[in-house]
């Protein structure tokens, strides 16, 4: 698997490398084509701090603690900001955990704050909308605890949701 990977249903494209996907979003939706001899500079600086932010959480979210995604559930939806050290908590257990999700970015300045209070009752990220349980919360410490219970290792409610592996050993039997 490589990441990060673009699916743009509007346009049916689909687009592996970073560089490539920034200056498509930015012909295609941005109004502006971020193009010259630039823009390797910002790309090379994102890759730095990105590493230096892994590195200083040891890794996380870079690896995956399931086999394979939990079949029959919806994708939750994450309210993120990507510089937000508390969102970033939140995507590294989406990874890790393997939950299939959708993350809806809502920088300052951005229409889709709207979108989010109207949700919610108010502008703050990490929000986090599962439609499996109809559970929405605010709060990343209250989210990653949530993920960890309900999708983590040891999540079984009844309904099927478990463990990658349970659901290979349950199908097997």
């Amino acid at each position: 698997m490589q990441a990060p990977y673009l699916v743009d249903k509007n346009t049916n494209t689909r687009l592996y490398e970073s560089d490539d996907i920034i200056a498509y979003l930015n012909e295609r939706y941005g109004g502006a084509r971020r193009a010259g001899w630039w823009l390797p500079v910002p790309s090379l600086l994102d890759n730095v701090n990105s590493g230096i932010a892994s590195a200083i959480r040891l890794g996380r979210g870079s690896r995956c603690r399931t086999q394979s995604p939990r079949g029959g559930l919806k994708p939750l939806t994450l309210y993120n900001m990507e510089g937000s050290p508390f969102c970033r908590k939140v995507r590294e257990t989406l990874s890790e955990l393997n939950v299939q999700h959708l993350v809806r970015n809502v920088p300052k300045g951005s229409p889709k704050r709207a979108e989010l209070e109207k949700r919610g009752g108010k502008v703050q990220v990490p929000y986090l909308v599962d439609p499996n349980t109809g559970r929405e919360m605010y709060e990343s410490d209250d989210i990653v605890a949530y993920l960890e219970a309900e999708y983590g290792a040891r999540s079984q409610d009844g309904r099927g949701r478990r463990h990658a592996r349970s659901d290979v050993a349950a199908a097997a039997v």
